[in-house]
């Protein structure tokens, strides 16, 4: 209601909404809802929210490990309200999982990678530190970001740059 969540408040629900160790639907959708009445996440709340979510996806859903294309679908239009990513913590979560799964629908991987594109790109998003970076420019959380979605075990070539990847570098580079 306040627009805030303490760590306090984010450890009760650890405890309450998550101590049996799983997150039913409901669950994660009340997780998004939370998120989104949130001014300024914490890093408490980004952990919980990345971790919670994270262990629903990827582990929720046989064959644990894997990200299906429902799934896929489900989180890319429960974050793309807007046709962005509305924050960090989001994004944080797209790339998360492209690093814990064994198995990542392909829409899901590029829209992660496009997010970051368009914030270098447009000089907008969760990645733009309120403003304060020009476009065109790459921060350094985005090479993190990019290094890190693009060598994700969920990625098109784990151990190498897939010719999307390559694109979008290039894109990037370019601009």
């Amino acid at each position: 209601a306040d627009s805030a969540i303490s760590a306090d408040e984010v450890l009760l629900l650890r405890r309450e909404g998550w101590g049996d160790g799983k997150i039913v639907p409901e669950e994660a959708e009340a997780v998004f809802a939370v998120n989104e009445a949130i001014a300024e996440p914490s890093t408490e709340w980004s952990d919980f929210f990345v971790e919670a979510l994270g262990e629903f996806i990827v582990n929720g859903v046989e064959p644990k490990g894997y990200v299906s294309d429902a799934q896929g679908d489900w989180l890319v239009e429960r974050i793309d309200r807007d046709g962005r990513v509305a924050s960090l913590t989001e994004l944080e979560l797209l790339v998360r999982l492209c690093e814990r799964a064994l198995s990542v629908p392909e829409r899901l991987r590029s829209y992660a990678l496009r997010q970051i594109e368009l914030a270098v790109l447009t000089g907008e998003g969760p990645t733009r530190k309120g403003g304060a970076l020009e476009k065109g420019h790459v921060s350094k959380a985005e090479a993190d970001l990019l290094r890190r979605l693009v060598f994700a075990s969920g990625s098109d070539r784990p151990a190498g740059v897939s010719r999307a990847e390559a694109e979008a570098l290039f894109r990037i580079k370019d601009a």
